[in-house]
């Protein structure tokens, strides 16, 4: 047989009518033996996962079981043949499409997770020489080692990252409805789950900001940051001088510049994770100090109290502010 005018589809045809010359049979099986099977399934575009091959598989042995009631013995010797190399390919594919998965089930990663107390500040170094520092009463979780194609981490509460850079490997960190991906850079983000907002402020490098529910994400600069409105599902870019005090909070030191004294004791309620009631004509007075919020609550109101020339009181679980 003239081997430019081979047509495998042909012969196939004629095995199956039992009108198969010897000659042809011979280069049918030749062909057959030196066909690729794996690299026509992986590769042609009728096939996007291996579930689709497993589909398809999964039919051609089904229509064969009906054929052992026929007397076509060779055909279904061949096909049981071919229905074997398929499925072998098929493990190949999956193994291959699903890698990932499949390590994380013969070898899993083990989830560590850490939480600060009210007043704790704490420093951990991740396995990829990431630093981070929690502020009080934050939680973070991330795996004991990364695997993959990113480096996942999620947290609750307000973190400070120096993220170890890694062209190939980015960064994704996720708080509550926004994700933050990033490759090696120094930023804030507080995602209390009370606040009204999630924020993620860049003090160097550049990170990407997105959410879920809005298409287009948010590529942040050095002294730039994303405010994510939870009431009204927005996300808000702004420029945000003032990024560099992230430094002395991650320990926490506090530098207030004229601040009200409303927003000093929502700082102060955050960090302490306390309830601090202010007397009617205190809130918009301006504060001017530092304070540090590793002293004891006690310590933090003597100071505050000091400098406004104000008393402070508890009242059951409840701190009250006045003249």
């Amino acid at each position: 047989m003239n081997g430019n005018n081979f047509n495998p589809e042909e012969l196939a045809h004629k095995w199956v009518a039992g009108t198969l010359t010897p000659e042809e049979k011979s280069r049918f099986e030749e062909w057959y033996a030196d066909f690729n099977d794996q690299e026509l399934l992986l590769s042609s575009s009728k096939y996007t996962s291996a579930d689709q091959i497993g589909t398809t598989i999964l039919n051609c042995i089904n229509a064969q079981l009906d054929e052992q009631q026929k007397p076509k013995v060779k055909v279904f010797t061949l096909w049981r043949s071919i229905v074997a190399a398929a499925a072998v390919i098929l493990v190949i594919g999956f193994a291959v499409l699903n890698r990932d998965n499949l390590m994380e089930i013969v070898n899993p990663t083990k989830q560590l997770q850490f939480t600060s107390n009210a007043g704790q500040y704490k420093q951990i170094s991740l396995p990829d020489g990431t630093h981070i520092w929690l502020s009080p009463n934050t939680t973070i979780s991330y795996p004991e080692q990364f695997k993959g194609k990113q480096r996942n981490v999620s947290i609750t509460g307000e973190a400070y990252f120096e993220v170890m850079h890694d062209t190939n490997h980015p960064f994704v960190i996720q708080s509550g409805a926004v994700k933050t991906v990033v490759l090696g850079t120094s930023f804030d983000i507080q995602a209390h789950p009370k606040a009204a907002s999630i924020e993620v402020t860049v003090v160097s490098g550049k990170v990407g900001v997105s959410v879920d529910a809005i298409k287009a994400p948010q590529m942040l600069l050095a002294n730039q940051r994303s405010v994510y409105k939870k009431a009204t599902n927005t996300l808000i870019k702004e420029n945000y001088p003032e990024a560099a005090k992230f430094l002395d909070q991650r320990k926490g030191i506090f530098d207030f510049k004229g601040t009200s004294l409303q927003e000093v004791i929502r700082e102060l309620e955050t960090q302490y994770c306390i309830r601090i009631n202010l007397a009617s004509g205190l809130s918009a007075k301006a504060f001017y100090g530092r304070l540090q919020t590793t002293a004891s609550i006690d310590r933090t109101l003597d100071k505050l109290c000091a400098v406004m020339e104000t008393r402070w009181e508890k009242q059951g679980a409840t701190y009250l502010l006045h003249l």
